[in-house]
């Protein structure tokens, strides 16, 4: 598995402004869960993220838009992971582009996802924690001993 993807609608308690823009941190907390998805998905535990380089945001986004969280397994060293992030933006309200009639819930499909943000972060796995590729998405047996 060197993929993994998350969607999300954004709500109210993402927002912290009175204009409903989601700030830039919680947009990693999502992304953050897609690149730890990907990591327990090939170490089957989670990781330290110790730098992100290359962070650049295109676009806002706001309370309603629906958005989807890419986390690409780059490259793996012997205890270094680098994960590329992506977020795109599928949908926003129709509200929000001052569509004529537009009811509360009506959402606007993009024909082509927008990208909202893009960074490459470096994860750390200790040698002695990685218990190899979990292709179901399950830990099997998460308390054994760990060979030193």
């Amino acid at each position: 598995m060197r993929k993994s993807v998350l969607s999300y609608n954004m709500t109210t308690a993402d927002a912290t402004n009175p204009r409903g823009v989601v700030p830039v941190g919680r947009l990693f907390d999502f992304l953050g869960d897609a690149e730890t998805e990907i990591l327990i998905l090939y170490d089957g535990v989670e990781s330290l993220c110790i730098s992100y380089e290359d962070m650049e945001f295109y676009e806002e986004v706001y309370v309603g838009d629906q958005l989807e969280f890419h986390a690409e397994l780059e490259s793996v060293g012997k205890t270094s992971r680098r994960v590329r992030g992506k977020t795109y933006k599928l949908a926003t309200p129709a509200a929000r582009l001052n569509i004529a009639g537009a009811k509360d819930g009506d959402m606007v499909w993009f024909d082509e996802p927008k990208l909202v943000m893009q960074s490459v972060g470096t994860f750390i796995v200790a040698k002695e924690r990685q218990r190899g590729a979990q292709p179901d998405g399950i830990v099997h047996n998460p308390w054994r001993t760990l060979d030193k």
